[in-house]
């Protein structure tokens, strides 16, 4: 039993304005410096899957700056069938 994650898209998420990532099934590997982002996708992808940050205690901490919101939508499948993610925090 295998679950993939087939794309992943953010909005205003941590220091993210908008991305989308697609994946395939082969090993993937997220290179960069410091401080681009590559602990942040990760924990996007962690957010789908427990509907929390794994390093903020609130939502709202994974708010970008100056935005009023966030959204991590993610396509996953699971013996060819395919399930859209969704998860949000709007401040207020």
């Amino acid at each position: 039993m295998s679950l993939h994650l087939h794309h992943l898209s953010l909005i205003n998420f941590k220091n993210y304005d908008e991305v989308s990532v697609n994946f395939d099934k082969r090993v993937q590997c997220f290179l960069g410096n410091n401080g681009e982002g590559k602990t942040n996708l990760l924990d996007a992808i962690y957010y789908l899957a427990f509907s929390k940050s794994a390093f903020q205690p609130t939502d709202s901490l994974n708010i970008k700056k100056g935005a009023p919101f966030f959204v991590v939508q993610g396509t996953f499948s699971l013996h060819d069938q395919e399930e859209k993610i969704h998860c949000g925090f709007k401040k207020g």
